[in-house]
């Protein structure tokens, strides 16, 4: 529990953060389920279906996703509320991609709580590392206002990066077409995605080959790292990976050993909603740096 000048502050966000049901409790963050479209019915990401169901499906299907719906967002107040907490953070899925921030927004409208509403501009580790680090400046007894002013800019100063192993998810989501998907397979090519200013995925490297998306991920995570507006600063590494655990694994290894500054490292697991869009066998970085 959150305490705050001895009002409870409760932290949500929604499942595109991708943490973990031990990270969710061990931060105390509440988060709100996105909803995912099957040929056999609608499930609730991370609740009703797992990342290992949703690959399993993609072999057959590309399912559909959408925000938490409003009852849901509107209830999760009210069990809030109910439970003693004044103030709430929410720190949400980018709009650039996803509606949810917009929708919660609505919801706090209507609530008596005071609420914060951010947009991460970021999504899965990004998004999450946000969340994680406002747990931890809650917990420190830092006053509602100032993390709330702390996370809206620890948005703008978290980058990350996530490789892709096949662009087949894309091209059949409609995220990019058919020709461009089979020259990409054709030369091998692993693009690496990242989120733009205002919150849109984009590209931000390609390599040839599985093998040198390591190297690649680490290397854009050093230019931040090593940038002279950036020495001296203090920081959070992110991995992540979907479906690839030894690799994130390798790579948080060789991560830590090469920025040994870290204040803390959130290794995720990508979860439902970027799994969907991006399949199997992705493998992510980042960092966040934490002062000016």
């Amino acid at each position: 529990m959150g305490l705050n000048d001895g009002k409870k502050i409760a932290i949500i966000t929604d499942s595109c953060a991708d943490l973990s049901k031990e990270m969710q409790e061990q931060y105390d963050v509440r988060v709100l389920p996105m909803m995912i479209r099957c040929e056999d019915g609608e499930y609730r990401d991370g609740v009703d279906i797992t990342i290992e169901d949703i690959y399993e499906r993609l072999k057959t299907e590309i399912p559909k996703t959408s925000t938490p719906s409003g009852e849901t967002i509107e209830a999760l107040f009210a069990d809030l509320k109910a439970e003693g907490y004044e103030k709430v953070l929410a720190v949400m899925v980018s709009g650039g991609i996803s509606g949810t921030v917009n929708h919660v927004r609505l919801a706090a409208e209507d609530s008596d709580m005071e609420t914060c509403v951010i947009d991460s501009l970021s999504g899965s580790i990004g998004h999450g590392a946000v969340v994680l680090q406002a747990s931890i400046w809650r917990e420190e007894g830092m006053a509602f206002e100032e993390i709330c002013k702390k996370a809206e800019k620890l948005c703008k100063d978290t980058f990350v990066f996530f490789s892709i192993d096949t662009l087949e998810y894309l091209q059949k989501g409609g995220r990019i077409g058919k020709a461009t998907a089979l020259v990409g397979t054709a030369l091998n090519i692993k693009p690496i995605l990242t989120f733009e200013e205002e919150g849109e995925l984009c590209t931000a490297a390609k390599v040839r080959g599985h093998k040198l998306v390591e190297k690649k991920l680490i290397s854009l995570v050093e230019n931040y790292v090593s940038a002279p507006e950036n020495v001296g600063r203090r920081y959070n590494l992110m991995v992540a990976d979907g479906g690839i655990r030894e690799e994130r694994d390798q790579l948080e290894e060789k991560m830590k050993e090469l920025f040994p500054n870290y204040n803390e490292v959130f290794p995720i697991r990508i979860e439902g909603i970027l799994g969907i869009y991006l399949g199997p066998g992705m493998l992510g970085a980042g960092v966040q740096f934490l002062d000016d």
